[in-house]
């Protein structure tokens, strides 16, 4: 009797430890398929995927570049350590403050196209672009950011800025100084109350050439009123936010100002010194406004 009690725990015990055998072996493959197939994915020996494309390894574009009626493209490059996991690579070209875009997206190529796009050689890991760059834009700092569209993650998450390149330009067209006209703003206020002002600018390069257009504010007793943006100036603007700067319709050459006095401040004659600036740097005439403020 006790033998075959030992015998069934015997044959018991066999049994788990085959189920057992045959569940770590089930386990150990699908743990080996699943490798298999995340390898097909990813490649070996790349931990974030984000570094299979982003390895740049030089640029090539001007620090500066002019207009010229005889050549007005502008040539860049940028060279990649590997090229394999990229899909497409562009560039876009936008003004210093972010005020002008010459060019939202431009594809570069490594095809050996130079007509086209100006690259020398295929298939050589270096994508380049050429962009054509007209008199109408001001002078002044553009800068040059450049993406990659890898050919791995999802297209909704596979676009990333991998560098950005600086550069002065020259249009080479006669410089305009801008003009100031037109204020409208109160002779006088009380403390307290709200108010608008507005000043007209013109630019014979266009208004996209103007850089800032400010006021100077002095107290009645002559002091400088600092506006706590290190300019020492405040700045107008013509953005269309009538709510918050009194702005009624943006870019069209109209900058405006919303202010108001406080209880403490001091009563008298202030000063308004208004002037505007362009990208090269001129000034405009000036236009002094007094106020009294009750």
């Amino acid at each position: 009797m006790i033998f075959l009690f030992l015998l069934h725990i015997k044959r018991t015990f066999q049994n788990h430890l085959r189920t057992f055998r045959n569940i770590y072996l089930n386990a150990f493959i699908a743990i080996f398929l699943f490798q298999l197939i995340a390898c097909e994915k990813i490649p070996t020996g790349i931990v974030e995927q984000t570094s299979l494309y982003n390895k740049v390894k030089t640029i090539s574009a001007p620090s500066n570049f002019s207009y010229s009626s005889t050549d007005s493209i502008l040539v860049t490059t940028i060279e990649f350590e590997d090229s394999k996991y990229i899909g497409k690579v562009w560039l876009q070209i936008k003004s210093d403050d972010g005020s002008t875009t010459i060019t939202s997206s431009t594809q570069m190529f490594d095809n050996g196209n130079t007509s086209i796009s100006g690259d020398q050689k295929a298939n050589d890991n270096i994508y380049s672009a050429k962009v054509g760059i007209s008199k109408k834009f001001s002078n002044g700092k553009y800068f040059i950011d450049y993406f990659v569209e890898d050919n791995i993650r999802r297209a909704s998450e596979n676009v990333t800025k991998v560098a950005s390149h600086y550069f002065n330009y020259n249009n080479n067209q006669v410089s305009y100084p801008p003009i100031i006209s037109n204020l409208t703003i109160p002779n006088s206020v009380s403390r307290g109350e709200s108010f608008i002002f507005t000043i007209k600018v013109e630019d014979g390069n266009g208004l996209g050439d103007i850089s800032q257009v400010y006021f100077k504010l002095f107290r009645p007793d002559g002091s400088l009123v600092d506006p706590q943006n290190g300019l020492g100036y405040f700045l107008m603007v013509d953005d269309g936010n009538f709510n918050t700067f009194g702005d009624a319709t943006a870019g069209d050459g109209i900058y405006s100002f919303k202010n108001s006095f406080s209880a403490t401040t001091q009563t008298g004659q202030w000063k308004f010194e208004f002037q505007a600036k362009d990208k090269s740097g001129n000034l405009s005439n000036v236009i002094i406004h007094l106020m009294t403020v009750n």
